[in-house]
């Protein structure tokens, strides 16, 4: 399994089962601009064979051979965004460590904690963020729904009451709030 990485905080892009699959998926292009971007960089050596000289990218790839990748990226799910809209990127909320280190997996039977040596470490800053972040994209969604509903007083002929002009702002101040769990939604007039 090929993994690629950010080199700066080592956090996980993609994994993919082929290096430039991996590549593919890490540079965010379509398989058409992949070859294309390809040809740019491969030049023949004087036996006719491509050499293939890559710029300086931001990531770094990986072939990870001694860990089972796909189990431990199951057992750190929850960094992951499972919830994404069609055609966003997956969203690993993962550390990638080129030497293993201790990582808590679970418990036992007997509640103790099992332990194993892994290259990937959950990222709870970033999931933390993460998180927040859809639950406020939830409550703007919500927020231009109740706007919408009223768009057509706002675009017609007439004058809009000094109530529903209020009640409009109120919804525009609404990502204003402290906290997305906890939205006092405005009431409509």
């Amino acid at each position: 399994m090929f993994i690629a990485y950010k080199k700066s905080g080592n956090d996980l892009i993609t994994c993919r089962g082929t290096e430039w699959q991996c590549r593919m998926t890490a540079k965010d292009i379509d398989l058409a601009a992949y070859n294309t971007w390809l040809a740019t960089i491969t030049t023949q050596d004087d036996d006719g064979h491509d050499v293939i000289t890559y710029p300086s990218e931001d990531f770094t790839i990986v072939e990870c051979t001694d860990e089972d990748v796909s189990a431990r990226l199951n057992q750190l799910g929850d960094y992951v965004n499972s919830n994404r809209n069609v055609g966003e990127p997956r969203v690993y909320n993962i550390k990638w460590s080129d030497s293993k280190v201790s990582a808590v997996t679970g418990q036992d039977m007997d509640g103790e904690d099992i332990t194993i040596q892994t290259h990937f470490s959950g990222n709870d800053t970033t999931k933390d963020a993460r998180l927040l972040a859809d639950k406020w994209t939830a409550v703007r969604r919500d927020r231009d729904n109740r706007l919408s509903q009223t768009d057509y007083l706002a675009l017609s002929d007439s004058t809009l009451t000094d109530n529903m002009t209020t009640y409009r702002q109120a919804l525009r101040d609404v990502p204003s709030q402290a906290d997305p769990d906890n939205i006092t939604w405005p009431t409509k007039p």
